[in-house]
């Protein structure tokens, strides 16, 4: 009985351990496939607050398959302000497209808010934005940017495998 007992609790050691290495890759796969995004979005604010629930915001989502990689690019064609002129940029690690035509407003943000990190970058009226993603594993991201106040703004987003 003893042998039994040994024997289901080095498989059951050994299924645990499998879990362990093989569950949480299938976990963080991206529950949408890759794709090519080519548009222009246009919008704007009274103010550059996630908090204030009427700020109008561009999103982004991007999704990487295993040994893929993406180059993002934001270029700026029209903001108040002209060449003078910045928006920041944001980075949600999930994906998130809740939103009609990569447009949302914050208060439709708030259930992740908390999650959204500055990238520490600018869309410039005469400086595109540029970022990479990808890696070794299936990953996904959101990026965000408030349209800036003072006028119309229009962006073009792409977004490529390289």
């Amino acid at each position: 009985m003893n042998k039994k007992i040994l024997g289901l609790a080095i498989v059951a050691v050994v299924v645990c351990a499998l879990a362990i290495f093989f569950v949480p890759p299938l976990l963080a796969t991206p529950q949408v496939t890759p794709r090519e995004l080519d548009f222009t979005v246009s919008g704007t604010n009274e103010c550059l607050r996630f908090l204030t629930s009427t700020v109008s915001v561009c999103y982004v989502p991007i999704a990487t398959g295993a040994n893929e990689n993406w180059q993002l690019t934001i270029n700026c064609t029209e903001m108040f302000g002209g060449a003078n002129s910045w928006t920041d940029v944001y980075i949600y690690k999930g994906y998130w497209d809740k939103g009609i035509d990569y447009k949302c407003m914050s208060k439709d943000l708030y259930p992740i808010i908390a999650d959204i990190e500055s990238a520490d970058a600018q869309i410039r009226g005469d400086i595109p934005f540029m970022a990479s993603f990808g890696g070794s594993i299936p990953e996904s991201y959101t990026v965000f940017f408030i349209f800036p106040p003072g006028g119309q703004a229009t962006f073009h987003v792409t977004l490529k495998q390289v």
